[in-house]
Protein backbone atom coordinates (compact mmCIF):
# COMPACT_ATOMS: atom_id res chain seq x y z
CA UNK A 1 0.00 0.00 0.00
CA UNK A 2 1.35 3.35 -1.04
CA UNK A 3 1.20 5.98 2.09
CA UNK A 4 -1.01 8.97 1.80
CA UNK A 5 -0.74 12.32 3.19
CA UNK A 6 -3.64 13.64 4.91
CA UNK A 7 -4.77 16.93 6.47
CA UNK A 8 -6.36 16.83 9.38
CA UNK A 9 -9.27 19.97 9.83
CA UNK A 10 -11.59 20.18 12.89
CA UNK A 11 -13.40 22.94 14.66
CA UNK A 12 -10.81 24.81 17.06
CA UNK A 13 -12.85 28.01 18.26
CA UNK A 14 -15.02 27.20 21.31
CA UNK A 15 -13.73 23.89 21.78
CA UNK A 16 -12.14 22.25 24.82
CA UNK A 17 -8.57 21.99 23.88
CA UNK A 18 -8.36 19.19 26.48
CA UNK A 19 -10.79 17.07 24.21
CA UNK A 20 -9.38 18.01 21.09
CA UNK A 21 -5.98 17.06 21.99
CA UNK A 22 -7.53 13.79 23.18
CA UNK A 23 -9.20 13.41 19.84
CA UNK A 24 -6.60 14.68 17.63
CA UNK A 25 -4.47 12.68 18.97
CA UNK A 26 -6.50 9.39 18.43
CA UNK A 27 -7.06 10.53 15.02
CA UNK A 28 -3.37 11.77 14.09
CA UNK A 29 -2.17 7.72 15.61
CA UNK A 30 -5.33 6.21 14.05
CA UNK A 31 -3.74 7.11 10.54
CA UNK A 32 -0.17 6.78 11.30
CA UNK A 33 -1.14 3.07 12.07
CA UNK A 34 -3.07 3.30 8.84
CA UNK A 35 0.19 3.83 7.19
CA UNK A 36 -1.19 7.62 6.39
CA UNK A 37 1.49 10.23 7.21
CA UNK A 38 -1.19 13.22 9.09
CA UNK A 39 -0.70 17.24 9.72
CA UNK A 40 -2.77 18.64 11.68
CA UNK A 41 -2.32 22.47 12.68
CA UNK A 42 -3.29 21.70 16.04
CA UNK A 43 -0.03 20.39 17.34
CA UNK A 44 1.44 23.67 15.61
CA UNK A 45 -0.27 25.92 18.28
CA UNK A 46 2.66 26.84 20.22
CA UNK A 47 4.68 27.77 17.13
CA UNK A 48 1.99 29.89 15.64
CA UNK A 49 1.76 31.91 18.95
CA UNK A 50 5.60 32.12 19.02
CA UNK A 51 5.96 33.69 15.27
CA UNK A 52 2.29 35.59 16.39
CA UNK A 53 0.31 34.38 13.44
CA UNK A 54 -2.98 36.12 12.33
CA UNK A 55 -6.26 34.15 11.01
CA UNK A 56 -4.39 34.48 7.94
CA UNK A 57 -0.47 33.48 8.37
CA UNK A 58 -2.66 30.46 9.77
CA UNK A 59 -4.76 29.83 6.86
CA UNK A 60 -2.03 30.52 4.31
CA UNK A 61 0.01 27.94 6.50
CA UNK A 62 -2.78 25.34 6.13
CA UNK A 63 -3.25 25.87 2.55
CA UNK A 64 0.46 25.46 2.10
CA UNK A 65 0.12 22.24 3.85
CA UNK A 66 -3.01 21.17 1.62
CA UNK A 67 -1.56 21.33 -1.52
CA UNK A 68 1.29 18.55 -0.26
CA UNK A 69 -1.65 15.99 0.89
CA UNK A 70 -3.68 13.36 -0.80
CA UNK A 71 -6.35 13.52 1.42
CA UNK A 72 -8.23 15.86 4.14
CA UNK A 73 -9.72 14.16 6.91
CA UNK A 74 -12.71 16.64 8.53
CA UNK A 75 -13.30 15.91 11.66
CA UNK A 76 -16.89 17.19 12.87
CA UNK A 77 -17.86 16.67 16.40
CA UNK A 78 -21.20 19.10 15.96
CA UNK A 79 -23.49 20.93 13.86
CA UNK A 80 -21.22 24.22 14.61
CA UNK A 81 -18.36 24.27 12.20
CA UNK A 82 -15.45 27.19 12.06
CA UNK A 83 -14.68 29.47 9.43
CA UNK A 84 -11.31 27.93 8.86
CA UNK A 85 -12.33 24.13 8.34
CA UNK A 86 -14.91 25.45 6.03
CA UNK A 87 -12.71 27.43 4.08
CA UNK A 88 -10.12 24.37 4.11
CA UNK A 89 -12.49 22.11 2.31
CA UNK A 90 -13.45 24.68 -0.03
CA UNK A 91 -10.10 24.47 -0.68
CA UNK A 92 -9.53 20.81 -1.09
CA UNK A 93 -12.52 21.41 -3.59
CA UNK A 94 -11.23 23.33 -5.66
CA UNK A 95 -7.76 21.92 -5.60
CA UNK A 96 -9.55 18.26 -6.26
CA UNK A 97 -8.29 16.71 -2.73
CA UNK A 98 -10.63 13.74 -1.91
CA UNK A 99 -12.43 14.56 1.60
CA UNK A 100 -13.04 11.90 4.32
CA UNK A 101 -15.71 13.77 6.59
CA UNK A 102 -15.72 11.78 9.95
CA UNK A 103 -18.98 13.14 11.83
CA UNK A 104 -20.12 12.14 15.57
CA UNK A 105 -23.26 10.48 15.14
CA UNK A 106 -25.12 13.65 17.50
CA UNK A 107 -24.24 15.79 14.17
CA UNK A 108 -27.69 16.26 12.46
CA UNK A 109 -27.46 19.79 10.51
CA UNK A 110 -24.33 19.77 8.23
CA UNK A 111 -24.23 19.77 4.27
CA UNK A 112 -20.59 18.98 5.28
CA UNK A 113 -20.74 15.02 4.97
CA UNK A 114 -22.11 15.70 1.44
CA UNK A 115 -19.13 17.57 0.12
CA UNK A 116 -16.55 14.22 1.37
CA UNK A 117 -15.30 11.99 -1.19
CA UNK A 118 -16.10 9.32 1.42
CA UNK A 119 -17.94 9.70 5.01
CA UNK A 120 -18.23 7.85 8.03
CA UNK A 121 -19.85 8.40 11.05
CA UNK A 122 -18.84 7.18 14.75
CA UNK A 123 -20.03 7.38 18.58
CA UNK A 124 -16.93 7.34 20.02
CA UNK A 125 -13.05 7.92 19.74
CA UNK A 126 -12.55 3.80 19.70
CA UNK A 127 -14.91 3.70 16.92
CA UNK A 128 -13.62 6.46 15.02
CA UNK A 129 -9.99 5.14 15.11
CA UNK A 130 -11.59 1.60 14.30
CA UNK A 131 -13.23 3.08 11.09
CA UNK A 132 -10.44 5.17 10.02
CA UNK A 133 -8.08 1.42 10.07
CA UNK A 134 -11.29 0.91 7.45
CA UNK A 135 -11.22 3.24 4.87
CA UNK A 136 -10.16 2.34 1.46
CA UNK A 137 -6.54 4.26 1.87
CA UNK A 138 -4.63 3.08 -1.84
CA UNK A 139 -3.64 5.87 -3.86
CA UNK A 140 -6.34 6.66 -6.38
CA UNK A 141 -9.32 4.56 -4.29
CA UNK A 142 -10.58 7.77 -3.00
CA UNK A 143 -11.03 9.62 -6.15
Amino acid sequence: MTAFKSFISYRHKGEDPAKLLKLLTAVRDGLSEAGVSAYCTFFDEDAFQEKAFGARDIMDHAFKKINTVDVLFVILTSDEKSEGMLMEIGYALAKKIPIVVASKDTVKASSVPQMGTYSIVWSDIAELTRKIGELPLEVGQLR
